[in-house]
């Protein structure tokens, strides 16, 4: 055993008892004398003292722990080495309590009721350590302390020990790599990556390494598939992972892939699926965590908020939910007796509400269980006094108490039913809300049944229109003449479609959508493809011939054979010119190739058949490229000698550049590679790891090449750099299919999952995802207009979908990367300026889709000022540009110059208004002077500020708001006289005026990072209060909404709706992990709309606050929106602009009527 320490005094910390002793390290309780409490210290152990890395990772630990300062984090107190034998330690916080993995083992599995409060205290010190780029990388039971305080669980989590930052760097090393552990033991079969590059984890230790390439570190049943791998690469995905299986371990009792040996665990996380709960556990939970131990990192959760906030939606659906679904059923129907709670149902929801926090129930709610309790109450009486009337009459009474319990027998059985219904009503809506939030098919299915039920509110019939929305993309569908179908393609001109199938080929009118005529083959087609003209047409078969067809006729030209050999031909190709027809069998072991006019055989090209076959023809013809599902072998089409062979291993497609001689293949480990031909150079290796790739496409113009992976990420490159482009997972499944569209610019990927993903390739944002059979979709297609697709699956039918989005009506043009201002002086109105650093200014009117004018760009005020945001009229034929010390006024549309504004001193100007009404303006300037300009040209000086002017603003009575870079709020009549001066608590960034002129939100500046938005009352002037939540951070906007309320956006991803004449907080709309820039409500306030850091469109139902659905919008952050009637307008960073149109409800319900798609019932 390693030496003991006890009463020796390390810094202000004497050691007193041995608590732990682990691999690296033992743990003491010590006395800190000089501060009177006790402490931890942990010591580095003798054989690791002589260890760079330990060391290394030792002051990490120490570091990283004590940059986290968190409630939930054990705090450390100090660090020290000592002179004398060099040894580390690190005096910690003595956190009282048991770890979580004893509690459990002491107490058993927890409830539901149990668990969600404590992990949200976990999740939330998760959240904070990946916001200061800390991945724990070994959360578990074991490293979480739990402390028991009046009723309540509270958790400290610990040991950071391998902990890793973002920003840690990889530099090259000739040192042999030490040892690895999953736990204190190598990982035989974790190292993928080749040697050559390492990781340090401190900016200042470039030339060292804690975590050597190719380790794999953390605790075994805990670690995420991508830890298993390369240890250096995770992020805080991974830790989203291992706070699932700790969150399935408390509540089981047992880990989910509970395997003994490391290498059936590391099979376990990489390839089987999720286990389910089991016992009374609702298929909800289930599906949080096949979503939280998804195997693909971007599949899982956005963030550790995000999956407790799932939890806490799922323990609320059992409790919470039932009770708001019941009381609003009782309200909806006169407020029945017989809806109200029975005795025993009535006990567990007076238990529940007695340990909700206070206020959690609605005033409807706290009446529903008053109500209940009563008749309960009376029930009793009743039952009391025909106890009494029995001593008196007994016959009368035997008979008067049996016909009442016979009608209170039959009373609590219909109310037993009525909340058994309401609970299946409610289950089936959180299961569809759920499935519809992670773009599951289920969602329509869940939320359809509850719609069936009763369940008609405003959020539930929105839910169920957009789940229903995917059905009515689909155009046509066509069925095979035999079992599966294999293939479908457009005809080159799009007048024709054909499909194939197991006994088959069918060639239909692409408009009409009947059959022209069948191909029949008495076998499996496997493979049509169109000549470049359109009037022929090749298919390929199981009967072991290729024939070619005339595409007009379905009359069959000639039929091409190998002798009576009998080969599966399953993919087919034919050359650029038109003289070539070559196939490949379905092993991959033999390529044939014809004279396409004569049918005369021309070669026999073998291969190393693995099962996985492509055949293509370069793009001059002069090479054939195949492969067996190993390596790739080109040959001269000339003498049909070999001339290259690409190594596998596991080459499943390949892919020509139409530009050049250039092959793109991908294999089954996950490499993508760019090759010259025919000198076999690797032009570019784009990744050498990562899932296996089953599609390659070079683009129409040889500029981008596309990957679609088995876990259903598509990635893209620049085909001449190499270099990523976009990359995105829309399907969640393996990927069978990928193409560009004949303008390069879009991508189509069908899957087995049963979907076709369409894209945009250079943006990585989905246009849309078409819902298919519930099989799998071998192949996908444009047709030369790039607005439809058609998809060939295996249930026996090809669809034809709408390829455009269904929601996106118009985009503009992004304008560049480097676009600066995140907020606007006002929310998005119709007519919209949109800036950007070094570009022009464009004015756009958004319910037209129109661009007004181009004008300069807004000159900085520099300093630490918001430049001034250009300005537009809300008569929309006025805008106004700052330029420097000059004010730039031009007339709509066109961008004819009207007048230049100066302001006397020279000063720079630092921000500009128009009135709400007409076409005054006021700038503001540097030298705090104010300046207002009519409309005829006439000027009115304001008493000058003593500070530079941040904001100034009309009201619609006239009255002018200015703050200064001092804090001074200041406001004047018309005529320019001071009504008030009063004084924010920090400097203002934006002004939002309240419809009514009544009120004033003042949002502070970027340079304020901890301040919140001010709430004003302009007819008093005074201050009403301070819109402040607990760990909200930077606020983006402010705005007032129907019902006198405002809505605040903040950084931490969340919306928040105050009370405004009171600056009370009435409700959070939690999002995603990045900020949130800006939020609205609907038009009828049933529904607050926001957009966050991800471009991301976000819904949540007013009332409860719950997440209703998600749209990606923008591949910039999302800054602005606007909700026109049934529009969406939105803003990204990039200065692009969106306007969205969601049907609804009735009206995609209709459609699903009509089109027999999707049918639900009435609305």
């Amino acid at each position: 055993m390693a030496d003991d320490l006890c009463g020796r005094t390390l810094g202000q910390f004497v050691l007193r008892e041995r608590l732990a002793v682990g691999g690296c390290g033992d743990v003491y309780r010590c006395a800190q004398p000089m501060l009177k409490r006790d402490a931890v210290v942990k010591v580095l152990r003798e054989p690791q003292r002589n260890s760079i890395i330990a060391k290394e990772r030792f002051l990490r630990e120490a570091q990283l722990a004590s940059r986290l300062d968190h409630l939930y984090a054990a705090h450390v107190y100090d660090f020290g080495v000592e002179a004398i034998d060099g040894l580390m330690w690190i005096a910690m916080e003595l956190v009282p309590g048991i770890t979580l993995d004893k509690w459990l083992c002491e107490r058993g599995p927890m409830s539901l009721e149990q668990l969600v409060p404590l992990f949200e205290c976990i999740a939330e010190v998760v959240q904070a350590a990946h916001k200061c780029g800390i991945v724990h990388r070994d959360l578990k039971p074991a490293n979480v302390m739990v402390i028991e305080s009046e009723g309540r669980l509270i958790p400290k989590l610990l040991d950071f020990g391998i902990a890793k930052t973002s920003n840690d760097i990889e530099v090259p090393t000739p040192e042999t790599q030490p040892e690895s552990s999953v736990g204190e033991d190598q990982n035989p079969f974790g190292a993928h990556s080749p040697n050559g590059a390492v990781t340090g984890t401190d900016p200042t230790l470039k030339d060292r390494h804690l975590t050597p390439v190719g380790a794999a570190i953390g605790s075994w049943w805990y670690m995420s598939p991508e830890q298993w791998g390369d240890a250096r690469d995770v992020g805080p995905a991974s830790d989203i992972y291992s706070l699932g299986v700790l969150a399935y371990k408390a509540l089981t009792g047992r880990v989910p892939f509970g395997a003994q040996s490391e290498r059936e665990c590391y099979r376990q996380h990489l390839n089987a699926s999720v286990p389910p709960l089991g016992g009374d556990f609702s298929p909800d939970l289930d599906r949080i965590f096949q979503r939280a131990l998804a195997k693909a990192p971007d599949a899982r959760h956005g963030s550790a908020l995000e999956l407790a906030s799932e939890l806490r939606a799922a323990l609320m659906a059992s409790e919470r939910e039932l009770l708001r679904s019941l009381a609003q059923q009782w309200e909806a129907r006169a407020r029945a007796p017989g809806l109200l709670l029975g005795g025993d149902v009535l006990a567990g929801v007076q238990r529940w509400t007695r340990r909700a926090p206070a206020g959690v129930l609605s005033k409807l709610e706290c009446s529903y269980v008053a109500e209940s309790h009563r008749h309960v109450r009376r029930s009793i009486w009743i039952r009391r006094f025909a106890a009494v009337l029995a001593a008196t009459i007994i016959l009368g009474a035997f008979l008067n108490h049996a016909a009442m319990e016979t009608r209170l027998a039959r009373e609590q059985a219909r109310s037993a039913e009525r909340i058994a219904e309401a609970t299946t009503t409610q289950a089936e809506l959180e299961q569809g809300r759920s499935a519809l939030l992670h773009g599951e098919p289920d969602a329509q299915k869940h939320l359809s049944e509850a719609y069936k039920r009763g369940e008609r509110s405003s959020s539930t019939a929105f839910m169920l229109a957009r789940a229903l929305q995917p059905r009515l993309t689909e155009q046509a569908r066509f069925t095979s003449t035999f079992g599966r179908m294999w293939s479908a393609t457009f005809s080159p001109n799009g007048t024709q479609i054909v499909t194939t199938d197991d006994r088959s080929a069918q060639v239909w009118d692409a408009q009409t959508y009947r059959l022209l005529f069948a191909l029949p083959h008495g076998d499996t087609v496997y493979q049509a493809v169109y000549r470049a003209d359109g009037k022929r047409l090749i298919t390929a078969g199981g009967d072991g011939a290729v024939r070619i067809w005339d595409a007009a006729s379905g009359t069959l030209i000639r039929e091409l054979r190998r002798g009576v050999a009998k080969p599966r031909y399953y993919a087919v190709s034919l050359s650029p010119d038109e003289t070539l027809v070559a196939a490949i069998d379905m092993d991959g072991t033999v390529a044939h190739v014809w004279d396409a006019n004569t049918g005369a055989p021309l070669a026999e090209l073998s291969n190393e058949a693995l099962g996985y076959s492509s055949v293509a023809f370069s793009s001059d013809g002069q090479w054939l490229a195949t492969t067996g599902g190993n390596d790739v072998r080109v040959f001269d089409t000339k003498t049909w000698a070999l001339v290259l062979s690409i190594p596998g291993p596991g080459i499943d497609a390949l892919s020509w550049d139409p530009s050049g001689p250039r092959l793109l293949t991908g294999s089954g480990d996950g490499d993508a590679s760019i090759w010259a031909i025919p000198s076999g150079k690797q032009i570019h290796h784009l990744r050498d790891i990562g899932e296996p790739i089953d599609a390659v496409a070079f683009s129409p113009d040889g500029r981008l090449v596309a990957a679609g992976n088995r876990d259903g990420a598509e990635q893209v490159w620049d085909a001449a750099t190499g270099k990523l482009r976009s990359r995105g997972n829309y399907l969640r499944g393996k990927i069978l299919s990928i193409e560009f569209d004949r303008t390069s610019t879009l991508l189509v990927a069908a899957s087995a999952t049963g979907s076709v993903a369409v894209a945009d390739a250079t943006q990585g944002m989905p246009i849309t995802v078409l819902t298919g059979p519930r099989n799998v979709v071998l192949s996908a297609r444009f047709d030369p207009n790039s607005r439809r697709v058609v998809g060939a699956s295996w249930d026996g039918t090809a669809r034809v979908w709408d390829a455009t989005s269904p929601y996106r009506k118009w985009r503009s043009p992004s304008i560049g990367d480097d676009c600066e201002a995140v907020t606007s002086l006002e929310p998005d109105q119709r007519f919209l300026a949109v800036g950007c650093k070094n570009h022009p200014t464009r004015i756009w009117d958004t319910s037209h889709d129109q661009l007004l004018a181009e004008l300069p760009s807004v000159t900085p005020a520099g300093g630490d000022f918001a430049s001034a945001y250009p300005a537009v009229a809300s008569t929309g034929d006025r805008a106004a540009i700052a330029r420097g010390s000059s004010m730039e006024v031009y007339e709509l549309p066109g961008g004819r110059l009207l007048r230049r504004i100066e302001h006397k001193s020279s000063a720079r100007i630092t921000t500009v208004a128009f009135a709400k009404t007409g076409r005054d303006i006021v700038s503001g300037a540097t030298d705090g002077s104010l300046l207002i300009t009519r409309d005829n040209g006439a000027q009115l000086t304001l008493p000058p500020s003593s500070a530079s002017i941040d904001a100034a603003g009309f009201l619609r009575d006239g009255r002018l708001i200015a703050v200064d870079m001092q804090r001074q709020l200041r406001v004047y009549d018309a005529t320019g006289v001071a009504l008030a001066v009063l004084e924010a608590s920090a400097r203002v960034r934006t002004l939002r005026m309240s419809p009514d002129d009544r009120r004033l939100i003042t949002v502070p500046s970027f340079t304020s990072k901890v301040a919140s938005p001010e709430l004003w009352d302009l007819e008093h002037y005074q201050h009403i209060g301070t819109l402040e939540a607990r760990g909200q951070g930077l606020v983006y906007s402010a705005r007032y909404v129907e019902g006198e309320q405002v809505i605040t956006t903040c950084a931490d991803g969340a919306a928040r709706l105050w009370d405004a004449a009171k600056g009370q907080l009435r409700q959070t709309y939690r999002g995603g992990s990045r900020f949130l820039a800006d939020a609205t409500t609907s038009p009828d306030g049933s529904m607050v709309v926001g957009g966050d850091g991800d471009g991301v469109l976000r819904f949540w139902a007013t009332a409860s606050g719950l997440p209703l659905w998600t749209m990606p919008a923008h591949k910039s952050h999302l800054i602005g929106i606007r909700v026109d009637g049934d529009n969406i307008v939105t803003r990204g960073y990039s200065g692009d602009i969106s306007r969205w149109s969601l049907p609804t409800p009735a009206a995609v319900m209709e459609a699903c009527g009509v089109s027999g798609r999707c049918a639900i019932v009435p609305p």
